[in-house]
C-alpha cells in the first residue's frame, strides 16, 4: 500500500471517532413557575436540545411543585433516548445562602430529586445566569436595571459592568414606575444609574408594563444621564440562561472541553455564580460527578496548529519509511488540502433574509363567539371560546382635589321689641334678617310682653314697646355675621311695625377653605381600582392559560362591586381610599383558530401565486351579544420556489446574490450573514443548499 494511502486510512479512522453526546436536564425554579430544558455539549459548545413548557405552582405546596416539574421535564425529554438524569438547577437568589441551598429549601430540593430520580450536578443563581448569558450574547458586560415581574412583587437588580450592585424586592402597587422608583431609591451612594431597563418573568405580555415605565418621569426623580431605554426579554430567556450559561460551567466541572466563544469573554464559574461539587439539596443526594479518569486525549481540530500539536502529544510511533519519506510528506500535504477543501465545502453556513414589498388587504369581519363550538368550520365565522370568571379584590387611595369652606357661625344676644298691644311668643328657630341677606335664628323660645303707655302731668301719653332678651345664631358660617351692638334686625315673618330686634353684639363667625372629596375624585379612584383589578385578574388568568390562548374582555360587565369609600362626596379630607371587588368576566380563545378565520375571510381576495405572510393591525372591537367585530390587514407576498432560489444562490459572492435577488418580484432589500468568517476571496455562500437558510419577510 502506498505511504499516502496508509496515512489517509489512519486519518480517516482517527477523524471518524465521534464521542456519543451526553445530555442533561436544566430545571429553573421560582416562587411561581417551573421550566425545564434538555442541553448537551456539541463541538465544545453548550446547546439546547429541547425546551419544556413553563408550568405554574403556588409557591408553597411541594406536591404542586413536583407535579409542575414532572410535566415540564416530561415535555422537554419527549422523544429523547436515553432520558437524562443529571440536572443543573436555576434558583432564585432568596433560595441561596453563602453559595449553598438555604436550609429552608434543602428538604424541598431533596424531595424533588428523590421523587423524580434526578442526579444534581449543581445549581446557578438565576439572576446571575441571565447576566452572564446576556454578556455572552452581547459580547460585553451589561449595565442595566433588571426587573423580574411576578403577580405580587418585583425583584429589582442593579447591574454595572456585569456585576450586581444590589437587589431590592418591592411589592406591586399597580404603578410599575413608582414601584421601580421606590426600589432604586433604596440604593445608597449611587451617582448615576444605567439608562437601560430590562423586564423579564418567564412569560406574559410586557406592553402595559413598558408603557408605565416609558410614561414615568425618570430624569426628574433619579440620577439618570438620559431617559432610560425600556426593553423586555423573551419568555424562555431564563431557562436558556440556566441551560447555556450555567450548563457551560457544569460541563467544565464534569471534565468536558468547552470552547471560548470568539470575540467574547468567557464567563467564569465564579462570575456566573455556578456552584458545583456541592449538593443541590442535602448531603444524602449523590451528585452526578464522574469518577476520576486520566486526562482525555486531545480532540482533533480542523486547523493546522492544534492538529499538528495533537500528533506530537499523542506521540504515535511512525514506521521507518526510509526513501519513501518525501512521498509520505507529499501525501500528508495532499490529505491536508483535501481536509481544507472538504471543510470549505461542508462547513460554511449562510442566513439570507430578503424583504419583499407586500400587498395589503384591509378586511373587516364579524365573528360569532360560541362556547359550545369545538372547532373552526371551513368557510365559517364561528370562533370556539371558553367563558371564564375571576373574582379579585383590592384597595387604592388617592389625594382629594376638591375644596370646601368650613368654619363657625356667629352667636350673640339680641333684644326683641313688641310694639303691639298683645304679648308675643317666638318659637325657637324663628328667623331674623339683617343687611346683606344675613339670616339668624332664635336659639330658644322667647316671650315678649305687650307695649305699655304712660301719661305725664301735662297729659302727654308715651308708648313703650315690650321687650325681652334672647340668644341667636347666624344661619351661615363666616365673619360676615359678626355684627356690632345696636344693629337692627327684622323678623322674616312679621312687619317691623309690629316687631323688631337689636343686637347686643355678635361674634365667633369664622370660615376657611380646606381639601374635600369631589365627585370627580370618587369617579377617578373607582376607575383606577377597576383598571388595577382588571390587570390583576388578567395576570392570574394568564398563569393558567396556554401559550396559544388569549383573553377578550367583556367590557360592559367589568365594574366594581362591594365598593366602600372611606369618605363621602363633599366631606373634608386630604385623602380618600376605596376597597372593592371585581368579578372579571373574559372570553378565552385560541390564536391559531382566530388566524384560521382571518385567513378564511380573505382567501378569495388573494391573487394567484401569492400567499399570506402575516396579519397586522388586528384591532378587535367591543363584544356585544357574543359578536366580536374585528378589523385587520393581511400582508401578501409572492409565492416563490425556495429550492430553486437556493440553487441560484449557492457558491455566489454576496454582491452577486444581491444582483440575483433584485430579479425576484417585489424585492426590496436583503440581509446576508455567512459563518464562519472567511477571507473575502473565499467569502461565498455555501456550496450545499442545505446550509443556506432562507427567510422571506415583508419590507418594513
Amino acid at each position: 500500500m502506498p505511504a499516502s494511502a496508509e496515512f489517509m486510512l489512519f486519518l480517516k479512522k482517527f477523524i471518524s471517532q465521534e464521542p456519543k453526546l451526553e445530555q442533561f436536564f436544566a430545571l429553573n425554579l421560582s416562587e411561581e413557575k417551573v421550566q425545564a430544558a434538555v442541553w448537551t455539549v456539541r463541538d465544545g459548545k453548550t446547546e439546547i436540545v429541547k425546551l419544556g413548557q413553563s408550568e405554574t405552582w403556588d409557591g408553597k405546596n411541594q406536591e404542586e411543585l413536583l407535579k409542575a416539574a414532572d410535566q415540564t421535564l416530561t415535555a422537554a425529554s419527549a422523544g429523547i433516548k436515553p432520558e437524562p438524569s443529571g440536572v443543573i438547577f436555576g434558583l432564585p437568589d432568596g433560595w441561596v445562602e453563602k453559595d449553598a441551598v438555604s436550609s429552608e429549601k434543602k428538604p424541598l430540593m431533596k424531595y424533588l430529586c428523590d421523587e423524580l430520580e434526578l442526579k444534581p450536578i449543581g445549581f446557578v443563581v438565576t439572576d446571575t445566569a441571565i447576566i452572564a448569558y446576556l454578556k455572552i450574547e452581547e459580547g460585553t458586560p451589561i449595565s442595566a436595571i433588571l426587573i423580574q415581574l411576578s403577580s405580587s412583587e418585583i425583584n429589582l437588580i442593579l447591574v454595572k459592568q456585569g456585576k450586581i450592585v444590589g437587589s431590592q424586592l418591592v411589592g406591586r402597587s399597580g404603578d410599575l414606575g413608582a414601584d421601580a422608583e421606590e426600589g432604586l431609591s433604596r440604593f445608597d451612594k449611587i451617582d448615576t444609574l444605567p439608562a437601560r431597563i430590562v423586564l423579564y418573568n418567564g412569560g406574559g405580555d410586557f406592553e402595559e408594563d413598558k408603557q408605565q415605565l416609558l410614561s414615568f418621569d425618570w430624569e426628574e426623580k433619579l440620577p439618570f444621564i438620559h431617559f432610560p431605554k425600556v426593553e423586555s426579554l423573551d419568555s424562555a430567556i431564563t431557562i436558556r440562561a440556566v441551560a447555556l450559561a450555567g450548563g457551560s460551567e457544569a460541563a467544565q466541572s464534569l471534565g468536558m472541553e468547552i470552547k471560548t466563544p470568539a470575540a467574547k469573554t468567557e464567563a467564569t464559574a465564579a462570575a456566573l455564580g455556578f456552584v458545583s461539587g456541592k449538593d443541590a439539596a442535602e448531603e444524602e443526594i449523590t451528585p452526578a460527578v464522574p469518577e476520576e479518569k486520566p486526562e482525555p486525549k486531545p480532540k482533533l481540530k480542523f486547523n493546522w496548529q492544534p492538529f499538528a500539536a495533537s500528533l506530537k502529544k499523542i506521540k504515535i510511533p511512525l514506521p521507518n519509511f526510509g526513501a519513501r519519506w518525501p512521498v509520505l510528506l507529499g501525501g500528508g500535504l495532499v490529505a491536508l488540502l483535501i481536509i481544507l477543501g472538504l471543510a470549505y465545502w461542508y462547513v460554511p453556513k449562510a442566513r439570507v433574509v430578503f424583504y419583499l414589498e407586500a400587498q395589503v388587504i384591509n378586511q373587516e369581519l364579524e365573528i360569532t363567539l360560541d362556547p359550545d363550538a369545538t372547532s373552526v368550520a371551513a368557510g365559517g365565522s364561528v370562533l370556539p371560546v371558553q367563558l371564564v370568571t375571576k373574582a379579585v379584590s383590592g384597595s387604592q387611595s388617592a389625594p382629594a382635589t376638591g375644596t370646601k369652606i368650613i368654619g363657625d357661625p356667629a352667636q350673640g344676644g339680641v333684644t326683641i321689641y313688641n310694639k303691639t298691644a298683645d304679648s308675643k311668643t317666638f318659637a325657637a328657630g324663628t328667623v331674623l334678617l339683617g343687611g346683606d341677606n344675613l339670616a339668624f335664628s332664635l336659639d330658644e323660645e322667647t316671650t315678649v310682653a305687650s307695649r305699655s303707655a304712660t301719661e305725664d302731668s301735662e297729659g302727654v301719653i308715651t308708648i313703650t314697646p315690650g321687650k325681652a332678651d334672647a340668644k341667636i345664631t347666624a344661619g351661615n358660617i363666616g365673619p360676615d355675621s359678626n355684627l356690632a351692638a345696636e344693629t337692627r334686625l327684622s323678623f322674616k315673618q312679621f312687619s317691623e311695625d309690629d316687631y323688631y330686634a337689636k343686637t347686643s353684639g355678635l361674634a365667633g363667625g369664622t370660615a376657611r377653605e380646606v381639601k374635600a372629596v369631589s365627585q370627580e375624585d370618587l369617579d377617578n379612584l373607582a376607575a383606577a381600582l377597576t383598571a388595577d383589578l382588571i390587570n390583576q385578574a388578567k395576570a392570574e388568568l394568564g398563569q393558567s392559560l396556554g401559550a396559544d390562548q388569549k383573553v377578550i374582555e367583556t367590557k360592559d360587565k367589568l365594574s366594581l362591586v362591594d365598593k366602600n369609600f372611606s369618605t363621602a362626596e363633599g366631606e373634608a379630607a386630604d385623602e380618600l381610599s376605596l376597597t372593592g371587588r371585581l368579578d372579571y368576566e373574559g372570553i378565552v380563545y385560541r390564536q391559531t383558530e382566530l388566524d384560521l378565520l382571518l385567513k378564511e375571510a380573505v382567501k378569495t381576495k388573494i391573487p394567484e401565486n401569492f400567499l399570506i405572510s402575516e396579519f397586522s393591525g388586528v384591532e378587535p372591537g367591543e363584544v356585544k351579544e357574543m359578536i366580536l367585530p374585528i378589523s385587520y390587514e393581511a400582508k401578501l407576498l409572492p409565492r416563490l420556489d425556495l429550492a430553486e432560489i437556493k440553487k441560484n444562490l449557492r457558491g455566489r459572492y454576496p454582491e452577486k446574490v444581491e444582483e440575483y435577488l433584485n430579479s425576484l418580484p417585489q424585492f426590496v432589500s436583503a440581509d446576508i450573514v455567512i459563518s464562519p468568517k472567511l477571507p473575502k476571496v473565499l467569502k461565498t455562500l455555501p456550496r450545499l443548499t442545505k446550509n443556506i437558510n432562507l427567510e422571506i419577510k415583508p419590507a418594513p
